[in-house]
This record gives structure tokens, sequence and C-alpha cells, in this order.
């Protein structure tokens, strides 16, 4: 140890570390000392130079992703690693994926990178944007703010996009989630299926309307909703959601809608949903609930009140709500 003073082994520039004489060392251990460290240096700055070469390169690992129109070079090199980073290698540089279709879209444009337009056009890819009823401007050299649905505030940031009612078919793309500033989604009165990306519910944290009703969505309210703090309305009725109702929805404390009817929803109504203090209007009838409705939630007096406890046998037990439904026949 007494060969070389100690150096930290991490620091700003390696050329730091380059080891200085101890006065007890002779020259024969120094020069020593010198030759291992210049081995490790090279080795260290020739990984360097390599993972730097390699990641500058990736334009010319998919040279024909576009199938020639454009072909990809150099210049697409940024947004390349933008897009593999954020979307996936394989859905961008796999041919006819939305996803795919969408970045060659842009590329083509020669209109420069915009993450918004570019999820919008995923969008139009992944849902027969061609056959929407209205599709006006989409794809075109306007502004994506110009485009049918799509509203902006005014850094030109989207903050609406509402295609309520225009045959929207497919999945809904996860890319969504990253709007990073958009307030109100609306898809609702659609054919969308599948299950509600959970980037998407983990990447909208600014959203204050869900409309997703009456599509063909399925599976379970996952808890990663929580991630959405400004959300004041969800509707979700008119699909086959199953699971139960996540007591986690009582961190939303923004909520003041939670519209839910005619799902595929089990279990009992959670309580907790009583701590949301903005809530106004509970709609749970047409689903597979059972058991009483709580008595936190009948104290809150909602506005609105709705569950399935008509009938000799009602599904849910309730004294308190404003409409009691019979529930779906078995």
């Amino acid at each position: 140890e007494d060969i070389v003073e100690k150096v930290p082994l991490v620091e700003t520039h390696l050329l730091r570390d380059i080891p200085r004489r101890s006065p007890t060392a002779s020259d024969t251990e120094y020069k020593m000392a010198r030759t291992v460290f210049s081995h490790y240096f090279f080795l260290a700055l020739t990984f360097c130079v390599l993972s730097v070469s390699q990641a500058a390169m990736v334009h010319q690992k998919y040279p024909n992703m576009c199938g020639g129109m454009p072909a990809i070079s150099r210049k697409h090199e940024k947004n390349l690693q933008w897009l593999f980073k954020n979307i996936g290698e394989s859905n961008v540089a796999t041919k006819n994926t939305p996803q795919n279709e969408a970045a060659c879209w842009m590329f083509r444009s020669g209109k420069g990178f915009s993450a918004q337009r570019y999820v919008l056009a995923v969008v139009y890819y992944a849902t027969k944007g061609a056959k929407w009823d209205v599709n006006t401007d989409w794809l075109t050299g306007k502004h994506e703010c110009s485009w049918y649905g799509v509203e902006c505030n005014s850094f030109k940031k989207v903050t609406n996009l509402d295609l309520g009612y225009i045959k929207v078919d497919g999945l809904v793309p996860r890319e969504i989630g990253l709007l990073s500033e958009l307030r109100d989604l609306d898809l609702h009165g659609n054919d969308l299926q599948g299950v509600i990306p959970h980037k998407l519910l983990t990447g909208l944290k600014k959203l204050e309307y869900f409309r997703l009703q009456m599509n063909g969505m399925f599976g379970a309210i996952h808890k990663e909703i929580t991630n959405m703090k400004n959300l004041k309305q969800i509707f979700l009725y008119g699909n086959y959601v199953a699971g139960t109702i996540p007591k986690e929805l009582a961190q939303l404390k923004k909520l003041e809608i939670i519209d839910l009817y005619a799902n595929q929803l089990s279990g009992t109504i959670p309580k907790e949903l009583a701590k949301l203090p903005n809530l106004k209007y509970l709609d749970l009838h047409d689903n597979n609930l059972v058991g009483t409705m709580p008595k936190e939630i009948c104290d809150k007096k909602l506005d609105m009140l709705v569950a399935d406890c008509h009938g000799k046998r009602p599904e849910v037990q309730c004294d308190c709500c404003h409409i009691c439904c019979e529930g779906l026949p078995n």
C-alpha cells in the first residue's frame, strides 16, 4: 500500500487517478504501478468509447425500419433513442405495428419530432383512425392541436382528448400515458377492448375526467389508479370490468363522481369510499356486488346513490339509496 499513495477510485475525470509516487517506492515498483494503472485505464476508456459508439449507432441497426420511406440515417438517431427508451425497441422497429407506423409517418413528414404528435399518431394507427366517423386534420401538416377532438393549452400541450362516439376501434394505446398535461380523456361510446393500460394509470397524473364508458373494456380496476391524484370524475359504466372495487379509490381525494354501473364487479362495497370528501355521485347497479351498503357511505348523504337493492332478494341491502335497481338476471 506504500508503493502508491491512495487515490479515490471514482473521480469526475479518470486522469485524476494517475498514481503518484510514494516517497518509499523504488523506481521498479513505481513503474510497475503505472503500467498496471495504464492497462486498466485503457480498458475503461475503450469500454466508454464502445458504449458511446454503440449508442450512437442505433440507426444503423434498422436502416429499413420504414421500408426505405425514408431510409433511416444518422439524423433520426436522437428520435430513435427516445422512442426505444419510452416506447420499446421491438414495438417501434417491427414493421406495421402502430408504434412503427407512427414513427415512420413522422420521419416522412419532415416536420421535426414531437412526442405528443407521435403519441396521437399512435392513437390514430392503433384504433383504425382512417375509419373513424370524424378524423378532420389528423395526420396532416397542421399542428396536432388543431386535429379533431384535440385541445391544447397556451403552451401547445395537449390537455383534452375527446374522441367519443366516432367508432374508435381497438385497444387503448398505453402511449396516451405520455400526454403528461392531459386533463380530460373521453373515449366513450366506441369499440375499444382490452384492459386499461397500467402506463395510462401511472402517467396521467393531472387527469381530472376519465371517460371510458360504453366500450368493451375488461379486466380489473388496478390500484395504480391512485396515481391520478387530480381525478374528479370516473365513468366506466357499460363495460366488462371485473374484480372488486379497490378500496384504494379512497386515496383520490378530489373524486366527485364514480359511475361503474353495468359491469361485472363483485364482492362488497368498500366503506373506505366514505373517506372521499367531495364524493357526490356513486352508481354501482347492474353488477355482481353483494352485502350491505356501508353505513359510512349512507351517512355522507350523497346527491345520488344507486345500487342493486330492489326486489324480494336484493343483491345489496340499502336503506339510503336514491334509486334501487333489480340487478342483472342470472
